[in-house]
């Protein structure tokens, strides 16, 4: 399904965080481990501040980023199956604070704020389709490619507007970005010193600025000249 597709069929979408009751704020230092894989999960997240990284950690010692989520995104949410244990792990990206509610009282907000379930329901639903999109990307796209698509959803998910049309976003080091398209740190430094000799990333320890009309121009002719020669 496209996304002119879902969008012509859109409904309104619920604000979870309107039907929940406000509770205390916790903080986590940068690198600070939230929870661990193989261990009960019995709360969902929500992000006040900060940056949190979800992964799957593998067997030969690396790991596969699930999501970055920022601001205003909910996380842990395997807990709403009550599982006595899941396979994903979360790390504070830097100081970060978090509001959480137990799957008990989320499960009573719910018989009060029927709502709420829509809620829960259409963000379970949305977060199934990005990951269809990136399971697509996974079999249809090169690693440049995928790189790039990478670049431009953490632009428009956690970037802010700068005055000379660049979008500006947190440091995302290569090593987590490779985590996140799946190949090594060395091919994605590689594939962003590419991007960024022809102007259209830029970044450092302290951040990165993006331009995403001209990178998505770059992927529009990239996938022209792969056609051409196909």
């Amino acid at each position: 399904m496209t996304d002119q597709t879902r969008g012509a069929s859109a409904r309104e979408v619920e604000d979870a965080l309107m039907y929940l009751p406000r509770k205390g704020v916790v903080d986590y230092h940068r690198g600070q481990i939230i929870y661990m894989e193989n261990q009960p999960l019995r709360e969902l997240y929500l992000i006040v501040r900060g940056r949190v990284k979800v992964s799957i950690p593998l067997e030969d010692g690396t790991q596969t980023v699930v999501d970055i989520f920022c601001a205003d995104d909910f996380f842990g949410e395997s807990a709403l199956l009550g599982a006595a244990r899941h396979a994903q792990r979360a790390i504070a990206l830097d100081a970060t604070s978090l509001m959480s509610w137990s799957i008990v009282e989320i499960e009573a907000q719910v018989e009060r704020e029927p709502r709420l379930g829509i809620a829960l329901m259409q963000m379970l639903v949305k977060r199934a389709l990005d990951f269809e999109d990136r399971l697509q990307d996974f079999a249809l796209d090169k690693t440049p490619e995928r790189v790039i698509r990478a670049v431009l959803r953490f632009a428009g998910r956690t970037g802010t507007q700068a005055q000379d049309g660049a979008i500006e976003l947190p440091p995302l080091t290569h090593q987590l970005l490779s985590e996140y398209v799946g190949t090594s740190r060395e091919i994605v430094t590689f594939h962003m010193n590419q991007l960024r000799q022809k102007g259209l990333v830029r970044y450092s320890r302290r951040g990165m600025q993006v331009y995403p009309r001209a990178l998505q121009e770059h992927l529009e002719a990239q996938a022209r000249r792969q056609a051409r020669h196909a």
